[in-house]
């Protein structure tokens, strides 16, 4: 029977259910490495690797990838990059096209993305695009459901289709500066996904925390800034 319309099990601070995660993360790098790494006297590919393509994913080339990785640990760095320039008010345009990856400068972009931000006339805006903290949004669910499709496809799993729906609570008295004890980002953040697959709701769930963004958003990452000044004509 599918798991349809199934809520995730929300994570539990119980030392059993950490350790039950542990072992799932073990086994998945397991898995990674048992699925495409190459071995004396032939290939340790499992069986669901016959299927060339699964949820949209090339599970041979991901596999060609894992492989290459692990010859040359540097193919792993990558550099991503954007630029924003202010417009008016609330409402400023961020271009992103070049980055840094397996080795190489990327050339395969031929136009780049170009994403506005504003903010909602109550916040003094004009709505010429989504807020910054509901870009969070936007990009913590893209890439929860990217990591589960891809972490999916690796260990063979089929999934159908994916809905999330994102909440974030935050309180402008942050932003403001009125009260030092509210912080000025996102004070909780809940995400509520249905998958219609054959895969246990835990299974999925797990699948997700591989998240880069789910990463950025719940450890510190250090941040520098710098400010140059230049003169008003």
């Amino acid at each position: 029977m599918k798991a349809q319309n199934k809520p995730v099990i929300s994570a539990e601070s119980n030392p059993e259910k950490r350790n039950l995660q542990d072992m799932c993360r073990q086994a998945d790098q397991l898995f990674f490495h048992m699925l495409f790494h190459p071995k004396q006297g032939g290939c340790a590919m499992s069986t669901v690797t016959t299927l060339s393509t699964i949820n949209g994913v090339n599970v041979e080339q991901l596999g060609a990838n894992i492989t290459a990785i692990q010859g040359d640990t540097g193919l792993a760095k990558f550099q991503f990059r954007a630029t924003n320039s202010w417009i008016n008010g609330g409402h400023n345009r961020t271009t992103i096209k070049e980055f840094y990856g397996v080795g190489q400068e990327d050339t395969t972009r031929t136009a780049p993305f170009v994403p506005d931000a504003d903010e909602p006339p109550v916040l003094l805006g004009e709505d010429h695009g989504a807020n910054p903290v509901e870009f969070v949004l936007h990009a913590l669910a893209s890439c929860l459901t990217t990591s589960m499709v891809y972490h999916a496809a690796a260990r063979g799993i089929k999934i159908e289709s994916i809905e999330s729906r994102l909440e974030g609570d935050l309180d402008l008295r942050g932003f403001l500066g009125l009260s030092k004890d509210v912080r000025p980002g996102y004070k909780n953040l809940r995400v509520q996904f249905t998958v219609k697959s054959d895969a246990p709701a835990e299974t999925l769930q797990e699948l997700t925390k591989h998240s880069p963004v789910f990463d950025i958003v719940t450890n510190p990452v250090p941040v520098a800034i710098s400010v140059q000044t230049e003169g008003i004509n």
